[in-house]
């Protein structure tokens, strides 16, 4: 049987009616040209790291929404295949974007325009995406985008450049109960200011999604310069009491133990610093995206490791060490039961 079916069975069966799919998980060059490490060779189906929240009637098994969560390579492809959002069940409420680097927005175009499409094959009348995101990735999405900016997008800008650690006005929706909370976090790669390249400027934004009594964490694209989660100041404790005890966390993990490569830093988080995140945070289920491990270098833990590779040897971490919760690797179009 088909794997995305059984997946829609099982959520009819335990009449649930919010779930997450898992568009991408992969890093930002997914599989590397020339590279013949494991994880380049292999044909799996790959995309960049995102994911789906979508709503279903349980009486008559519509989709009722999709809020979407960055729109990196590959993540259409996911969209399309995805059981929930097939012919008349497609649909695109909102969108959310973490911030503006190619592998968040690089399917974007493509977003736009088969939306655009779909709506008008059914004769509807078309609205623009609505769109948050923070100021400076607004910025830098405009000078490379600008034609779905203007034509596509509604755009909701969060109109702040407030330094990581900070909690930020939370988006409710008018056709759903449930609420996404955005926080700042430092992802140095990204935290820069569009008009000098020069000067720094807080981008990124990870997300708390919170629904009835679940709680999800969204927390890829950081580096380990966010030590507010660890040794939070009086104005971050409200952040770090938000990230605490979610039912699923989504955690970026680039590499096995690199977090500085060629003498920079590789604005990502390492496994070693996953560990430590993880212990402050006490998550019920760990999710590990963003993988990589090329910075790790050949021959080292990380490096050409697929997601089984991945998945075996964190659980085998987790379990010694006995942090909270388990861990795992998620698959492409798996779906989350909330």
């Amino acid at each position: 049987m088909n794997q995305a079916l059984i997946f829609k069975d099982r959520i009819s069966s335990e009449s649930t009616d919010h779930c997450l799919m898992i568009n991408g998980i992969d890093h930002a060059f997914m599989r590397e040209f020339g590279c013949p490490c494991k994880r380049c060779i292999s044909k799996r189906n790959s995309a960049n790291t995102s994911v789906s929240l979508i709503g279903l009637d349980k009486a008559t098994g519509k989709t009722k929404y999709h809020i979407l969560f960055d729109v990196g390579m590959g993540v259409v492809n996911s969209l399309v295949n995805n059981p929930f959002l097939l012919g008349d069940n497609a649909r695109l409420d909102w969108l959310f974007l973490s911030h503006w680097h190619p592998d968040h927005v690089l399917d974007l175009n493509r977003l736009c325009e088969t939306w655009k499409r779909t709506t008008k094959r059914r004769g509807e009348k078309w609205k623009p995406i609505p769109l948050w995101v923070r100021k400076g990735s607004a910025e830098w999405i405009k000078r490379t985008y600008n034609y779905e900016w203007v034509n596509f997008l509604s755009p909701q800008i969060s109109e702040e450049s407030l330094p990581p650690g900070r909690k930020l006005d939370a988006i409710k929706f008018d056709f759903t109960d449930l609420t996404v909370i955005p926080i700042t976090v430092s992802h140095c790669t990204a935290d820069i200011d569009p008009t000098d390249f020069k000067k720094s400027s807080y981008c990124s934004a990870s997300f708390v999604i919170r629904i009835k009594n679940k709680k999800v964490v969204l927390l890829w694209d950081i580096d380990n310069r966010n030590n507010w989660i660890m040794e939070p100041k009086l104005e971050e404790i409200e952040t770090v009491e938000l990230l605490k005890e979610p039912d699923f966390l989504f955690i970026d993990c680039n590499t096995w133990s690199i977090e500085v490569f060629n003498g920079k830093n590789t604005g990502h988080i390492s496994f070693t610093t996953v560990q430590e995140y993880v212990r402050e945070l006490s998550p019920k289920r760990t999710f590990l995206v963003h993988l990589s491990g090329h910075e790790d270098g050949q021959g080292n833990p990380g490096w050409g490791w697929d997601d089984t590779d991945w998945e075996v040897n964190a659980q085998k971490i987790w379990q010694e060490r006995n942090l909270p919760g388990s861990v795992y690797i998620p698959r492409v179009g798996e779906t989350i039961i909330l």
